[in-house]
């Protein structure tokens, strides 16, 4: 799911964040007080609600578990994996208004947990637990390629977002929920997940190896962000 493009704004309009932040279900008084006497935020506000609520509705969690549990394991190592394809979340869904988006470091990532009926965002300091399901977005300030990637508590790495991909996926300006999402095994230890992002094409390969030998994750003009959580 792309963000719609944000429309020409007069000089009082807020952030196009904090715009998205409202249309999450976050409380943000400025934000609250502006969009009844501006259409054409109002009308973004409107936009990002409808389309997340379309794309949930077209990717139902349950469904593609059931979709992943049904493949050959030839086909999808899902049992081996410290993270595996699994049911895609939105970013941009009603969370709790105590709640908001985190971005880590670089403010490149952000990560959208799923854990029972509870959708909520990851914050550094929280733990993960069997099952969770994670889903991956990137926020930019140019088109590109990004990719994500997760070396779990034994020291595999996966290539979590798109998932199992040799190469990132094209991503626009803006924010951008990449494809795939990630459940999260039995493995414990420390789940570290990281994104690189880059204005040319970015292979896959070289960026599992430096994870795979505790290197940090390097490429020439790459953006990389790094989020660590344990799993007790």
């Amino acid at each position: 799911m792309t963000l719609p493009t944000l429309p020409a704004r007069g000089e009082q309009c807020p952030p196009a964040v904090e715009l998205e932040r409202v249309a999450t279900g976050e409380d943000v008084p400025a934000v609250a007080a502006h969009l009844p006497t501006c259409e054409t935020c109002r009308a973004y506000v409107e936009q990002l609600q409808a389309e997340t609520q379309a794309f949930m509705k077209a990717r139902p969690a349950e469904r593609f578990v059931t979709q992943l549990q049904r493949r050959k394991p030839s086909r999808t190592p899902f049992v081996v994996l410290g993270v595996a394809l699994a049911a895609a979340l939105a970013l941009l869904v009603v969370l709790p208004r105590e709640q908001s988006p985190v971005l880590f470091k670089g403010s490149l990532l952000s990560i959208s947990l799923k854990r029972g009926d509870v959708v909520s965002t990851l914050r550094e300091g929280d733990t993960l637990r069997e099952g969770d399901a994670l889903r991956f977005s990137v926020k930019t300030e140019r088109p590109g390629n990004a990719v994500v990637l997760n070396r779990d508590g034994r020291g595999k790495v996966t290539v979590v977002a798109p998932f199992n991909a040799t190469s990132a996926q094209v991503v626009k300006e803006g924010t951008t929920v990449l494809e795939d999402s990630a459940v999260l095994d039995a493995t414990k230890g420390r789940e570290t997940f990281v994104a690189v992002f880059s204005e040319k094409s970015l292979e896959v390969a070289p960026l599992v190896g430096q994870l795979e030998a505790g290197q940090s994750v390097t490429c020439a003009g790459c953006v990389v962000d790094v989020a660590s959580f344990d799993k007790p």
